[in-house]
């Protein structure tokens, strides 16, 4: 007969695997159909399951649901697009990777200017082959799976009071957006030149 803490034992390891699971599911999921920015899942993950196996499940989930998205607008065209994403989504994004494509992808993945989803979908009907597509993503998604999850022990580090970490979390938060506004003011500025 088992002793109850074996029975708890096994519940927790079947609560993990499934928690694992079902927080692939999630980032697999966002950048094909969930509005749930990057940020709130991972920091979830992160709050569940630890820093880096919610980085490790983040940047494999959402890759492979990046892959997915690229091949759906790859296969099924403008056409489908249409119906899946807004019309002037897709046209800011040809504005913005009208002229440096590499580098413009890779700073639309990691500075939250459009959703996934749109630069996945655009860049998969506008010819950007699929190894230069894989490789900025890569690249991007290792950079923000791994520093979204490392930023809540980056700030435990720190050993600040609620109200320094309430405020330094208000500044990041506001530098990123100023960062995104002013990325899209230029980048718009640029490409109506």
């Amino acid at each position: 007969m088992k002793k109850r803490w074996e029975f708890y034992g096994e519940f927790i390891s079947w609560k993990s695997a499934y928690g694992c699971f079902f927080f692939f599911t999630i980032c697999f999921l966002q950048p094909i159909l969930l509005p749930f920015p990057e940020a709130a899942t991972v920091g979830a993950g992160t709050a569940v399951l630890g820093s880096l196996p919610a980085a490790s499940i983040s940047f494999v989930g959402t890759l492979s649901g990046i892959i997915i998205a690229f091949f759906i607008a790859k296969i099924g065209g403008q056409n489908l697009i249409r119906k899946l994403v807004k019309e002037h989504h897709i046209k800011q994004y040809e504005r913005y990777v009208s002229r440096n494509e590499i580098s413009i992808i890779l700073f639309l993945f990691v500075i939250p200017i459009l959703p996934d989803e749109i630069i996945c979908y655009g860049a998969g009907i506008s010819g950007v082959s699929f190894k230069k597509f894989l490789l900025i993503a890569c690249v991007a998604k290792l950079i923000t799976s791994f520093s979204l999850a490392y930023s809540v022990d980056f700030a435990q580090s720190l050993a600040l009071t609620k109200t320094q970490l309430s405020f330094l979390v208000i500044v990041i938060l506001s530098i990123v957006m100023l960062t995104s506004i002013i990325s899209k003011k230029m980048l718009l500025k640029r490409n109506n030149t």
